[in-house]
């Protein structure tokens, strides 16, 4: 009965309710969207850097992160492959071999980091095949090159032109080598793009002259695994002699701008909720002194204060689930079409996430999370608003009420 009395109630009055109702959809559609744009732009950046280059978790000799160079390299042993197959979580093994050089073509000399990869592997970590911008990729051959665009830019070169490099090698060799361009890709993060060139493992092996030697091992983790406990795991394996660091470790200035930004993006969500906060509460209140008479005749009648309290609760509860399924629904379909279509950048915002190396494209996060989350806050703001009504039921004088 109670349901069937607060649910005449709710449209008894269609403009007060729909006022409510419009309250809490733009509450609860601005909140997701919003927050769906960040963590889709977080998931975005960490894809990019980390997901498809520097990967969740890396392994690397004892000393090797804080004096990066080629002295420091590990050796790929069976038992070493072996212990880290064995770990739980641990999905594929990518080995590379990395080594600071200098660029050469004609006039033209750059700093640049030279990967040497095993093509099979690292399309184990991403789809290269997106990556690729002209030309293929690493084959086998010995004397091929592929350059990442913002390199092919820079050196003003193009497939089957010739780069020259120069470093050293192991245990202090000097390290030359010619090579041919065979591929141009893009590798979705604008720094890496300006200093990233690859060679066969192999062929970077014998251009420091150094068989079998990797500076580090990437670890490609199952999809449920968190990648703290499998560094910890990893470790507990391996030991002293190795060092396990995840993505957090090794790129600390990434994780720092998303945890400033999302700050910022929560306070906007606050100060959001706030308002609506205050919107609710004024309709819940005007909707309140107008019913004042009629709460009195109720009473007098008979009917129990507290049953007309769980009433105006049960009115107020109606009221949200509208606004907050209404407000999901519909935004769900946006965020799902941002997704796989991103939002691109332009202007001055754009030039700014590529100076902190980051793709200038928003894609929207559509983990259900969010608007289960959200729907929830905004659902117990609206309980907690509905205590007043109640509450002034519970208090009031009938006789009083009718008078007035």
């Amino acid at each position: 009965m109670l349901f069937k009395l607060a649910w005449r109630n709710v449209w008894r009055n269609k403009r007060r309710s729909l006022i409510t109702i419009a309250s809490i959809f733009v509450a609860v559609f601005l909140a997701i969207f919003m927050r769906s744009m960040q963590l889709g732009m977080y998931s975005s950046m960490i894809d990019n850097v980390v997901g498809s280059y520097t990967g969740y978790v890396q392994i690397h000799k004892k000393g090797y992160w804080e004096e990066q160079k080629v002295d420091n390299s590990l050796e790929l042993k069976t038992e070493l492959l072996q212990t880290i197959t064995t770990t739980k979580g641990v999905k594929n093994i990518i080995p590379r071999l990395q080594i600071f050089s200098l660029a050469s073509n004609r006039e033209l000399s750059q700093g640049v980091i030279v990967n040497g990869i095993m093509q099979n592997k690292e399309n184990l970590l991403v789809d290269w095949s997106t990556r690729l911008k002209s030309g293929q990729l690493l084959t086998g051959t010995d004397d091929e090159l592929v350059i990442a665009k913002g390199i092919a830019k820079i050196f003003e070169v193009d497939l089957g032109d010739t780069m020259v490099l120069i470093g050293q090698g192991y245990h202090g060799t000097n390290a030359a080598g010619k090579y041919v361009i065979s591929g141009i890709v893009n590798l979705k993060n604008p720094k890496l793009n300006n200093i990233s060139v690859f060679l066969n493992l192999k062929t970077a092996q014998k251009y420091i002259g150094a068989d079998n030697l990797l500076t580090h091992l990437i670890i490609d983790k199952k999809d449920i695994t968190d990648e703290e406990i499998l560094s910890s795991d990893l470790q507990s394996n391996l030991g002293t002699d190795y060092e396990v660091m995840t993505w957090r470790e090794m790129i600390p200035e990434l994780e720092q701008t998303i945890q400033a930004d999302s700050v910022g993006g929560l306070i906007m969500i606050f100060i959001l909720y706030m308002i609506i906060t205050f919107g609710i509460f004024g309709t819940v209140l005007m909707m309140t002194q107008e019913r004042t008479y009629e709460f009195g005749v109720l009473i007098s009648i008979g009917m129990k204060k507290s049953k007309l309290a769980i009433t105006m609760i049960i009115e107020t509860i109606m009221l949200s689930l509208i606004g907050i399924f209404s407000g999901t629904i519909l935004v769900m379909p946006i965020a799902f079409y941002f997704h796989q279509n991103p939002i691109i950048l332009s202007g001055d915002y754009a030039d700014t996430m590529e100076n902190f190396g980051f793709d200038p494209v928003i894609p929207l996060s559509i983990d259900f999370s969010i608007p289960i989350t959200h729907g929830l806050i905004i659902f117990l703001i609206s309980i907690i608003i509905a205590l007043y009504p109640s509450w002034y039921i519970l208090k009031m004088d009938p006789v009083k009420s009718m008078k007035r």
